[in-house]
C-alpha cells in the first residue's frame, strides 16, 4: 500500500467515525430541541440573513470587546480559511497535483500566524489578564480547545514544509508552484540539514498531515462535549434571534402568544433549548449584570450553564430526581438567583450569540409564583394589584388624586375627544417621593404651556401589567392588560403619553397582541415634537453641565437614546455621558419587581454604583432621569451616599420647564 492509498483510507475511516460520533453526540440535544414548545422564527428572511452576516462574518457585538472580539476574528476567519486547506490536503491524497493554487496557498499560511497570534493572545488574556467575567467558565476546556487549534495550525506548516520533498520521490513530480511561504521556509531547513535524502520527509509528512486533517476530525468529536459547542450552534441562534421589539416577551407570531410557566425542560421552546448549548462561556453577560455586580447570586452565564449541565445530565439518564411535584426553578436554579434579576436586559444586549435570558428567567419565576416561593414584599405587590389594580395596593379612586393640583386641566378621554391620553402608571399616580410629585407636576406644567389637548383615564386606568408579568404572574398581567384594553377602546384619544418607561413598554409592545394599534410615546418624544414644531420654545437656556441615564425599558429595550439628549441640548445643557450609556447604561436596581423586594445580601446597590460613576464626570452637577422608578432610586442613593451637596437628581420634564418659562422659579436648577 502506498503512503497516497494509506492516507486516503486513514482519512475516510476519520471522517466516518467522526461524523458518525459527532451525530451520535448531537442527537439527544436535537431531539430535546424537537420535544421543546414550539417558536416561529422564520418571518423576516431578509433581515435575519443580513443580521446573520453582520454578527457572525462581521463579528459587530464581539468587536465592542476590543481585544477579545480581534482575538476572536484571528481564529474564527482562521477556520474560514481552514476550510481552504481540507480541500487542499485531502485533494493531495486524491490527485498529488491538485493545488488551491499560489495566491490561496500563501493565504492559507497568512492565516496561520494570525491564528496562532490569536492564540498568543488568547492565553495572555486568560492567564494574564484574567478578567472577571471568566469566573465559573471551563478554562481547562477553553486551553484545550486553543491547544488544538494551535495543533492544526502547526500541523499545516510541517505537511506543507515535508510535501515538496515527497513530490518527487513519492509522486514523481519534480515540480510545482508552491505558495506556503512557511512551508517553503521549514522545507529548506530539512534541505540544509539533509533530511531529504532520508526516510524522515515521508514520516515527517504524515505526522504533519494527521495534525491537520486528524486533530480537524478529533475536534469534530469533542465539540458536542465541549462549550465550542457553538462552534455548531452559534450561527442558527443568530439566525433565529428573536427580532420582534426586544422589549415584547413574546413573539407575535407564536400561535399562543403568551408566556407560560417553565417548571421543567419540555416547557422551554427549541430556542431556548438551543440558546442553552450556544453558550460560548465568554461572560460577557455577567460583566453587564447589576444583580451580579450588587453581588447577588445570579450571574447571567452560570445561569444557562447550570441550566445546560443539568439538561445534559437528563438526556443522560440522570432524571435528577424528578417526579411530578418537581421543577427547575428551586432545584437548578435557586429562588434567590432568579428573584435577583432586574430584567434590565443588560444580558441580551451584551450576548454575541443572542441568547434570551429574560424570557427565560420570567417563564421560571412563573414557576415560583405558582407553589408561593416569592418573598412577603413581592407577595404583598401582588396582592395589591390583584385587589387594587396598583403595586401600592391603594384604593384605586384615589389615582387621579394628585390632578387636582396640577396647573393643567386635564380633560377627561373616557367622555370626550383629546388628542393625547397620558397613561401615567402606578408609581407616577400613587408614590409620595417628591421628586416623583415635583417631576408629575412639571410634566404637566410643560403641556400648559405647549397648549397639548391631553386627557387621563382616571380611576379607570390601573396597572400597565409590566412588573407583575416580569415577576411570573402571568395570569395577573394578562387580567390587568384586559381592564386597560376595554377602558383604551372606550376611550376617545389619538396617541399616547407615557412618562413611566414601564407602562411604556407594555404599551408599545406587550399590548399589541390585542389590538392596540394607537402609537406610544415616551414624554422624553413627546418633548422633542413640541421643540420641533414650535409650540415650545426655550426662553432662559440653563447653561449647566449634567449627565443623563438611561432608563433600560426605553433605551435598551426600546431604543430611545438620542430624543432626550437631543431635549436637554435645547434647553441649553451640556449633556456629558457616563461611561455606561445608551445600551450599555447600568440599571438602577428596580425594574423586574425589584422595587417591591428586599435587598438583603446586596453589597452595593445599583443605583449607588451609578451615582458613584457619575461623580467621576468633572463639572457634572445634575442627574438627570426620565422615569419615576429611578427619580426614587437615585434620590435615595445621593441621600445614603450623602453626595446631596455633589448632585443632584432632577427629572427631564423639570429642565424642560425651567427653560421654557423664564419666570417658573423651580428647585430643579436652584
Amino acid at each position: 500500500m502506498t503512503l497516497q492509498q494509506f492516507l486516503g483510507l486513514l482519512t475516510i475511516l476519520l471522517a466516518s467515525f467522526s461524523i458518525v460520533l459527532m451525530l451520535l453526540r448531537l442527537k439527544p440535544i436535537l431531539l430535546a430541541m424537537r420535544r421543546s414548545r414550539p417558536t416561529y422564527r422564520m418571518d423576516q428572511i431578509g433581515k435575519r440573513l443580513s443580521s446573520m452576516v453582520v454578527q457572525v462574518f462581521g463579528h459587530k457585538r464581539l468587536l465592542r470587546n476590543r481585544l477579545a472580539g480581534i482575538i476572536h476574528l484571528f481564529i474564527f476567519s482562521g477556520f474560514v480559511i481552514l476550510m481552504l486547506d481540507i480541500i487542499e490536503a485531502i485533494g493531495q491524497v486524491v490527485s498529488p497535483t491538485f493545488s488551491v493554487g499560489v495566491v490561496l496557498q500563501a493565504v492559507i499560511d497568512l492565516w496561520v500566524l494570525l491564528v496562532l497570534t490569536g492564540v498568543v493572545l488568547a492565553i495572555y488574556q486568560r492567564r494574564v489578564i484574567r478578567p472577571k467575567r471568566y469566573e465559573g467558565s471551563d478554562e481547562r476546556d477553553g486551553e484545550t480547545i486553543l491547544g488544538m487549534i494551535s495543533a492544526i495550525m502547526i500541523g499545516i506548516v510541517i505537511h506543507t514544509s515535508f510535501f515538496p520533498l515527497v513530490a518527487d520521490s513519492l509522486y514523481g513530480i519534480d515540480e510545482m508552484k508552491d505558495g506556503h511561504f512557511l512551508g517553503v521556509m521549514l522545507s529548506k531547513v530539512w534541505i540544509a540539514i539533509g533530511l531529504d535524502q532520508t526516510i524522515i520527509p515521508a514520516i515527517g509528512y504524515t505526522i504533519g498531515y494527521l495534525m491537520d486533517i486528524g486533530i480537524i476530525f478529533a475536534f469534530m468529536m469533542y465539540l458536542p462535549t465541549s462549550k465550542h459547542l457553538h462552534v455548531f450552534f452559534a450561527v442558527p441562534a443568530i439566525f433565529f434571534r428573536k427580532m420582534d421589539p426586544p422589549g415584547q416577551l413574546v413573539s407575535q407570531d407564536d400561535s399562543n402568544q403568551s408566556l407560560e410557566e417553565i417548571k421543567t425542560y419540555e416547557d422551554f421552546t427549541w430556542k431556548d433549548i438551543l440558546d442553552l448549548y450556544t453558550c460560548t462561556e465568554c461572560g460577557r453577560c455577567q460583566d453587564v449584570c447589576p444583580a451580579h455586580a450588587a453581588g447577588s447570586p445570579l450571574s447571567p452565564k452560570m445561569l444557562i450553564l447550570n441550566l445546560r449541565d443539568a439538561h445534559l445530565e437528563q438526556l443522560h439518564g440522570n432524571k435528577l430526581a424528578m417526579n411530578e411535584d418537581w421543577a427547575i426553578a428551586g432545584n437548578v436554579i435557586s429562588a434567590e438567583t432568579l428573584w435577583s434579576c432586574t430584567t434590565c436586559g443588560a444580558c441580551q444586549e451584551a450576548c454575541p450569540v443572542f441568547i434570551e435570558h429574560v424570557p427565560k428567567i420570567v417563564g421560571l419565576r412563573a414557576s415560583l409564583v405558582e407553589n408561593g416561593l416569592l418573598e412577603e414584599r413581592a407577595q404583598a405587590t401582588l396582592e395589591g394589584l390583584i385587589d387594587h389594580g396598583n403595586v401600592y395596593g391603594k384604593d384605586h379612586k384615589l389615582r387621579p388624586a394628585w390632578a387636582a393640583s396640577a396647573d393643567y386641566r386635564f380633560k377627561d378621554a373616557r367622555n370626550e375627544k383629546v388628542d393625547w391620553l397620558w397613561f401615567l402608571g402606578d408609581v407616577a399616580s400613587f408614590e409620595t417621593d417628591p421628586g416623583v410629585l415635583n417631576s408629575i407636576h412639571s410634566v404637566s406644567s410643560v403641556l400648559k404651556k405647549a397648549d397639548l389637548n391631553v386627557g387621563l383615564l382616571f380611576d379607570s386606568e390601573v396597572s400597565s401589567g409590566n412588573d407583575a408579568l416580569r415577576m411570573g404572574e402571568i395570569g395577573l398581567f394578562e387580567q390587568l392588560e384586559n381592564q386597560n384594553m376595554a377602558s383604551l377602546k372606550e376611550a376617545n384619544f389619538d396617541r399616547i403619553l407615557t412618562t413611566d418607561p414601564h407602562s411604556f413598554n407594555a404599551l408599545a409592545n406587550d399590548y399589541q397582541k390585542l389590538g392596540l394599534d394607537k402609537p406610544v410615546y415616551h414624554y422624553s418624544q413627546v418633548f422633542l415634537e413640541l421643540f420641533n414644531e414650535g409650540r415650545l420654545s426655550v426662553e432662559s437656556p440653563l447653561g449647566i453641565r449634567a449627565t443623563y441615564h438611561d432608563p433600560c425599558y426605553i433605551g435598551r429595550w426600546n431604543g430611545i437614546f438620542e430624543q432626550p439628549r437631543e431635549v436637554l441640548n435645547r434647553c441649553g445643557v451640556e449633556v456629558v455621558d457616563m461611561p455606561r450609556n445608551r445600551g450599555g447604561s447600568l440599571c438602577c436596581g428596580a425594574g423586574g419587581g425589584r422595587m417591591w423586594m428586599n435587598e438583603s445580601g446586596v453589597q452595593e446597590r445599583p443605583s449607588e454604583s451609578r451615582i458613584k460613576e457619575a461623580l467621576t464626570l468633572p463639572g457634572v452637577t445634575h442627574f438627570v432621569v426620565s422615569c419615576p422608578k429611578d427619580m426614587v432610586m437615585y434620590t435615595t442613593a445621593v441621600a445614603s451616599l450623602g453626595v446631596e451637596d455633589q448632585i443632584k437628581v432632577v427629572d427631564i420634564s423639570e429642565l424642560v420647564l425651567m427653560a421654557v418659562n423664564a419666570n417658573a422659579l423651580h428647585a430643579a436648577v436652584s
